[in-house]
């Protein structure tokens, strides 16, 4: 088996494997740029016919300094980027309307997956949808919900967030929640759009991390 653990640099994580026929391997990757997730995707199809699990663990905080650009800057990571990492190539002209440069990631490793292939994308607590109006719950929670409605409710926030006017327009002023949330949604879009694979999202609780870190001491460490 072998286990890509990809970081915007490429660092040796130094992670632990169970399994001594487990190969470690430490690309780089950065899923707020197409031009690498293409070029990570390339390398793993060059080396693999089918993946069996793809994990998106990918993600920002910048809401210490909550500007309009950092929102911009999170929905590109933790919404946009983990969407186009799993979106299916074969659905990319269904989705044509909601296109943009900084998503790849789900679209680009679906059709890469094995019959039995699993897309796990991380969220968080921070995805409550408590504090919302109850119009944009309603929205989050539609089972009618697609890409380019989500791609609509983000633009929506964006659009809140640069006028200063997210609270009367019903969404709470944390873009890292805001995105959490879009994530879950887009999670539950792509499990109905592909019913052979498994598509879920978790919360891997207060782990010790650079962002968790934002928060005082976790009691978790990353491993594998």
């Amino acid at each position: 088996m072998v286990l890509y653990a990809a970081s915007r640099k490429g660092q040796d994580l130094s992670l632990k494997s169970a399994s001594s026929k487990t190969q470690l391997r430490y690309p780089k990757l950065d899923i707020a740029d197409p031009s690498s997730i293409e070029s990570f995707a390339k390398m793993v199809k060059e080396e693999h016919d089918k993946v069996d699990v793809l994990i998106n663990n990918a993600g920002v905080n910048l809401d210490q300094e909550y500007l309009p650009a950092n929102v911009k800057a999170t929905i590109d990571t933790n919404y946009r980027g983990t969407l186009n990492v799993g979106r299916a190539d074969s659905n990319r002209s269904r989705y044509r309307e909601d296109k943009s440069d900084c998503r790849q990631m789900c679209q680009t490793f679906v059709p890469t997956l094995s019959k039995r292939g699993r897309i796990v994308n991380i969220s968080s607590t921070g995805s409550s949808l408590s504090g919302y109006s109850k119009e944009i719950q309603e929205r989050f929670r539609s089972s009618k919900m697609t890409l380019a409605d989500l791609e609509q409710m983000m633009n929506e926030y964006q659009e809140a967030a640069n006028n200063g006017t997210e609270s009367r327009n019903g969404w709470k002023t944390q873009a890292y929640g805001v995105t959490k949330a879009a994530t879950n949604a887009m999670t539950a879009v792509l499990a109905r759009a592909n019913p052979g694979l498994t598509i879920n999202a978790c919360c891997p609780g207060w782990v010790d991390t650079d962002m968790g870190n934002m928060l005082g001491r976790p009691p978790k460490t990353p491993g594998t």
